[in-house]
């Protein structure tokens, strides 16, 4: 018994179905793909505010815990409470200019990363 393989007169249908399949998958996964990665930029860029917030956060935390010390350490002398409290408020607004830098150029980087998937 010879196999044959079938002729386009013996099963015009399967050819078709089968070339609409191939692509119906090229389709679906071109489809897929780019919304998979904008969602991925997505995540990147919040992933990047968590840190940021994340960072502030703890330099606020060591703030707050170095002002505690200075309290303790200079509570009957207002000149040096004043001098450290100046010093922490200082850094603190460091810390938050570069906060707001970072948030400043978020929007555009988020853009960037969305137009490259795109």
């Amino acid at each position: 018994m010879s196999k044959r393989k079938p002729e386009s007169s013996d099963a015009p249908g399967m050819e078709l179905s089968s070339q609409m399949m191939e692509w119906w998958a090229q389709q679906w996964t071109q489809g897929v793909n780019p919304v998979a990665r904008i969602q991925l930029a997505w995540m990147q860029s919040v992933s990047e505010v968590m840190q940021q917030e994340t960072r502030f956060l703890m330099a606020m935390a060591d703030a707050s815990r170095r002002l505690a010390e200075c309290y303790d350490t200079h509570a009957g002398d207002p000149e040096r409470m004043g001098e450290c409290y100046r010093s922490i408020a200082s850094e603190i607004g460091d810390h938050h200019m570069e906060r707001m830098k970072t948030v400043a150029e978020m929007p555009n980087e988020f853009r960037r990363r969305i137009w490259e998937e795109i």
